[in-house]
């Protein structure tokens, strides 16, 4: 989902960070940081599936290992 705010949004529970708007939003998949922003009221949009499918194909890449092709 996607939700639109700045700065930062505090976890009470946890006392720690929950998440970090940047550039004006935060885009995430993630279904505590996202129960957590409902909660703190704010609403979120289906996201396009643009930046969480892309930080997914990132960590994909990152965990695929090479073929050795010799």
């Amino acid at each position: 989902m996607r939700f639109e705010g700045h700065g930062v949004v505090w976890d009470p529970k946890a006392n720690k960070a929950l998440c970090r708007f940047e550039d004006g939003f935060i885009e995430t998949t993630d279904k505590r940081v996202i129960d957590g922003l409902k909660k703190a009221g704010y609403t979120g949009t289906k996201s396009t599936g643009t930046a969480a499918k892309d930080a997914k194909e990132e960590a994909a890449a990152e965990e695929a290992t090479e073929i050795d092709e010799s």
